[in-house]
């Protein structure tokens, strides 16, 4: 996971103070910059937004976090997507108002255009107060799997997060309970460390039984990945990462299930990128060079991230840390990344 660059939209509502402060509390966990952003020309004046981001600047700051600020005149949405693009963006973080219910899209929410059309992960922030949360991060993780790859990787990222913040995960099925055994069974194997995992298997509607489990009191977070999202049908209303993050009464993460490929990687860079359905840790060389090396963190199987400023593989679990071809110097873990074969 390792979310190094986080970005926040505002415009100074009660919302966006809540979006801001739930950015800054996984910042400081993850040790990650956060990207302030506010459009105006619409309903946020130039004025209005230069003292939107003072303010927001100063909290962020004021909690120890980096900060990183941006006021660019456009519709919020589409400023958001572009900086996220452009600045390397891993998470966005906005409030849900404006949302509305699944049947009733309003085309124009800030959040349901992020949500769809996102070049990265994106956190829903639910209107509510989030001071009981201790150390800003999540207790109780709900996540939802059929055993596809897109759900399997909205699960990794589930059980890292978890892995990170100290929370406890709650795995969903929906459907034949027989065949939710088996896909419990071998997701819940695949988390790493010694995060407490519980499954349910249930029946009827997906995304309805999920919302349902969500609302029980206990669970904090929701984490759904974002197939069926994006496309050409922008808004796609069967979809189970739609409703649940419409109707959820607590915070919503969209992961990105779908990564990028070896071309999309720039000389000098590396990143997790797909190879025939495969995650594959992958760094490019000036030359094009390539390197290709297993994601699993070789002390207890988290998936490493690329640092782009220090050219190396961390783990953001526990924070072991390879050279770029893989080596280990820093521990916990004590040996090197396997490699892995490209076609």
């Amino acid at each position: 996971m390792g979310y190094r660059a986080i970005m926040v939209g505002t415009d100074g509502s009660e919302t966006a103070v809540l979006a801001v402060g739930a950015a800054t509390r996984l910042a400081k966990r993850f040790g990650a910059v956060v990207h302030i952003v506010c459009a105006h020309g619409g309903p946020v004046e130039e004025q209005t937004a230069i003292e939107v981001l003072r303010y927001a600047r100063e909290a962020v700051r004021g909690e120890g976090a980096e900060t990183k600020t941006h006021m660019r005149a456009g519709a919020p949405a589409e400023v958001m997507k572009e900086l996220a693009a452009l600045h390397g963006v891993d998470l966005i973080v906005v409030g849900n108002v404006g949302m509305g219910k699944a049947r009733r899209f309003k085309l124009g929410g800030i959040a349901e255009e992020v949500a769809h059309e996102a070049p990265c992960d994106v956190l829903i922030i639910h209107t509510r107060d989030l001071d009981a949360a201790p150390n800003g991060g999540y207790r109780h993780i709900l996540v939802g799997t059929d055993g596809s790859a897109t759900a399997s990787e909205a699960a990794r990222k589930g059980f890292e997060l978890a892995e990170i913040l100290g929370a406890d995960v709650t795995l969903v099925h929906v459907g034949d309970p027989l065949v939710g055994a088996v896909v419990l069974e071998d997701t819940a194997k695949s988390r790493p460390g010694a995060a407490a995992v519980r499954s349910e298997t249930l029946e009827g509607d997906p995304a309805g039984r999920i919302v349902e489990v969500a609302g029980r009191g206990d669970i904090d977070l929701v984490v759904v990945g974002n197939k069926g999202l994006a496309g050409t049908r922008r808004y796609l209303l069967g979809s189970i990462p739609a409703r649940v993050a419409h109707e959820s009464p607590v915070d919503v993460l969209i992961a990105k299930t779908v990564g990028r490929t070896v071309d999309d990687l720039a000389p000098g860079h590396g990143g997790l990128v797909d190879v025939g359905g495969r995650r594959v840790a992958v760094y490019k060389a000036e030359d094009g060079t390539l390197t290709a090396l297993s994601p699993r963190c070789q002390h207890m199987g988290c998936t490493v991230d690329w640092n782009d400023a220090d050219r190396t593989w961390d783990c953001p679990c526990h924070g072991s840390r390879y050279d770029r071809d893989g080596r280990v110097f820093q521990g916990p873990a004590k040996k090197d990344l396997d490699p892995a074969e490209l076609p």
